[in-house]
């Protein structure tokens, strides 16, 4: 007999991951076209920024950091929530690889390995706005990420052969 999450299958992880993507791009929405990210005092910066001229660390240092941790927290979340189906469809392939049955992933895993992706790309938004994102430090985040993933497993591994002999 099939488990409750088995005969569910993918469902739960659409809606909530479409759930978190529709959250995240109406809340973003609403902090892009609502809250003015720049002390007033500093409106000499808008100028700049359309004749060109401002750097990306002024307008930076000048931008309100809750606005900004804000919108980098909500495109951690909008990443999150659309890697999310994509991320457990992967796991249950690689599970039914491995076993060669239906195996349903973790949620756990299958929710941290998405946050890993949203992180990745909230990181690299926050790269962009500073004006330093590249293709290579881009793919070194991926590979830090990764790795780090990768022991998790490893020790996740580790743990149940321990719990189970």
């Amino acid at each position: 007999m099939k488990s409750y999450a088995e005969r569910l299958g993918v469902l739960p992880i659409l809606l909530l991951g479409g759930g978190l993507f529709v959250i995240g791009i109406l809340a973003m929405g609403h902090i892009v076209n609502n809250w003015w990210p720049f002390d007033v005092s500093r409106l000499d910066l808008v100028r700049a920024t359309a004749l060109g001229r401002a750097d990306a660390a002024a307008l930076l240092e000048a931008a309100n950091g809750e606005i900004v941790f804000a919108f980098l927290a909500l495109a951690l979340v909008t990443v999150t929530g659309l890697a999310l189906p994509l991320v457990f469809i992967l796991n249950q392939r690689t599970l039914r690889a491995e076993s060669h049955v239906s195996v349903v992933p973790s949620f756990w895993v299958t929710l941290r390995q998405a946050m890993w992706v949203g992180l990745w790309a909230a990181f690299c938004v926050w790269l962009q706005m500073n004006r330093v994102l590249g293709t290579a430090v881009a793919g070194l985040a991926a590979v830090v990420l990764i790795l780090f993933e990768a022991l998790l497993h490893v020790r996740t591994r580790v743990t149940d052969e321990a719990v189970k002999g």
